[in-house]
């Protein structure tokens, strides 16, 4: 089976004036049981205070990646999200999605499982 804590998940977060609700969001990601990720946030073109809210709930925390871009919407943000992703999993997240702690840990064992089952089953 594969060694799941060496799989980085990227989790990619568009925001757009949503100040009120992403410091839980991002809250949920930085208590993740699982260690091996990276956060995008990617403010699209805030008018409210979205970019001090996240940069003090991200403080120096290096698996947060903050990234700012004109407003073109969700879907543009979530592929400057993908482009910049360095993980082997990418998990799309909305800023105002709570994850539980255990989230990043379950999914990874369980996609590692099925990508082994399939190998195993389909190739060998």
């Amino acid at each position: 089976m594969c060694e799941v804590d060496l799989l980085k998940v990227s989790v990619i977060i568009p925001c757009y004036n949503d100040a009120a609700y992403v410091s839980e969001t991002l809250e949920s990601v930085k208590n993740q049981t699982y260690a091996n990720w990276q956060c995008i946030i990617i403010n699209d073109g805030s008018t409210d205070n979205t970019k001090d809210v996240v940069l003090s709930a991200i403080g120096s925390d290096e698996r947060f990646v903050y990234i700012e871009t004109a407003n073109n919407g969700p879907a543009a943000a979530r592929n400057i999200g993908i482009e910049t992703a360095s993980g082997f999993f990418i998990l799309p997240l909305d800023a105002d999605d709570i994850i539980s702690e255990g989230y990043l840990n379950e999914c990874t064992r369980v996609f590692c499982q099925d990508i082994y089952e399939i190998f195993i089953n389909n190739f060998l």
